[in-house]
């Protein structure tokens, strides 16, 4: 198994299955939202710069009166799917993503957050509240104003502790104001940080790897999430012709050497969380994820809605992405859902095997058998092959990955995509 990793699996179907969608309007579509949990995601897609392995919807280079146009699109959006929401429909957790959130001038920035607050609800200390960062846009004044708006967990990519890496990465911070960053973010005493580290990286050594794991323990994160270097098609790594590190397996394997050394315990394969004294924190729940309900406000973010999963089209290129970006701009009807992908019941069965296997304590097979009516094992054969390698295995209540699967989750978890959702990525 010379390169085990194919592609993130995070989410299912992806975006690249996405395709034409006609006759649907989202107030037929809000009841939905009664049931399981719903969160909240708006998504900034400005950055400044776009990086060597992005192939996010994300532009760079835009100016503080793009941004404020971006804005404005935002409120009218959120003023249209507030206006539908049931009644009873609350959400457990808001996450501003992007691109880079933080880029936002800071009025901007307030602005995000009251929209969230006048049309959704979302207040200090009622919802979990994440933010995104990254080091060149974390300074003082926005970090309190994260605080101010009850932001609890901040996440920020320093992907390397190593100048040279971060240059091969096209990521144009440096090692230092990394350190300033998180030095400004713990003065600020978030309850969860976490950091993004990268690996695979071509030239990377173990040294070097376990060098920016040790920065990185240094300022206490509570968790850390590990990726893989992808070169994705459209990127500039792809047109540099970059080929990811052939030790790719072996880093993740040293690292999680490390990171469980470190007192950190993995949660999936990217995920890895300090572990605490107080009993309960770091727990996550059997019914992980899979049935809850995703409204996303702003051009790029991935909405879910029962069946229906909705986005933008999928996008790399500058050009691409502000045509996108204009349409959103112009757009007078946010509720009609043109892109996106109707899930069948064997695809939802799918999704629910994905989103769950991955994670934590794996699928609950008492929890599998209320919702279908079947045993996983016996619709998915392909997991009794995982057990006879050593990938997986099953207990009286859980289908789960043992550690080599969950170090191979990029690789078990692609076998899984359906036939149907396969072509339609392929196309």
């Amino acid at each position: 198994m010379n390169d085990p990793y194919v592609q993130y699996m995070y989410s299912y179907p992806h975006k690249l299955a996405y395709e034409k969608l006609c006759g649907i309007d989202l107030r037929q579509e809000a009841n939905a939202l009664l049931r399981g949990e719903n969160s909240l995601y708006f998504h900034i897609p400005f950055c400044q710069y776009k990086c060597g392995y992005c192939n996010l919807f994300s532009l760079a280079g835009k100016s503080e009166r793009q941004m404020e146009a971006y804005v404005d699109a935002m409120q009218r959006h959120a003023e249209q799917l507030s206006g539908i929401l049931p009644k009873d429909a609350v959400f457990s957790d808001f996450t501003l993503g992007g691109g880079t959130p933080l880029i936002l001038p800071e009025h901007l920035l307030r602005r995000v957050f009251s929209i969230a607050r006048d049309f959704f609800g979302i207040e200090p200390k009622k919802q979990a509240v994440v933010a995104e960062t990254s080091p060149n846009q974390t300074t003082e004044e926005k970090l309190f104003i994260l605080k101010e708006e009850g932001v609890n967990r901040i996440s920020i990519g320093a992907q390397s502790f190593q100048d040279q890496e971060l240059l091969f990465l096209h990521r144009f911070h440096t090692a230092e104001s990394v350190k300033t960053a998180l030095n400004c973010i713990r003065s600020m005493e978030f309850e969860c940080v976490n950091i993004d580290m990268i690996y695979g990286i071509p030239g990377q050594t173990k040294e070097s790897l376990e060098h920016s794991l040790c920065q990185a323990f240094a300022y206490e994160p509570d968790e850390l999430f590990l990726y893989p270097l992808y070169v994705k098609p459209q990127t500039q790594l792809f047109y540099e012709g970059v080929i990811r590190s052939g030790n790719t397996f072996e880093l993740y394997c040293f690292a999680r050497g490390i990171l469980k050394d470190a007192g950190y315990r993995p949660y999936s394969m990217r995920r890895f969380v300090k572990e605490k004294q107080k009993k309960g924190i770091g727990e996550i729940p059997v019914s992980l994820c899979g049935f809850g309900n995703t409204v996303s406000v702003g051009c790029g973010g991935r909405s879910y809605i029962g069946n229906l999963h909705f986005s933008a089209p999928y996008a790399v290129r500058p050009k691409q992405c502000q045509d996108i970006l204009q349409n959103y701009l112009e757009q007078s009807d946010y509720l009609e859902v043109t892109h996106g992908y109707r899930l069948s019941q064997e695809e939802v069965k799918r999704r629910y095997v994905i989103r769950h296997i991955l994670f934590g304590r794996g699928v609950c097979r008492k929890d599998y058998r209320m919702r279908f009516g079947s045993e996983v094992e016996g619709e998915f054969p392909l997991v009794l092959d995982w057990i006879k390698e050593g990938y997986a295995k099953m207990g009286e209540e859980f289908l789960s990955l043992t550690e080599l699967g969950f170090a191979l989750s990029d690789y078990l978890g692609p076998m899984l995509i359906s036939d149907e959702v396969r072509e339609k990525m392929k196309s």
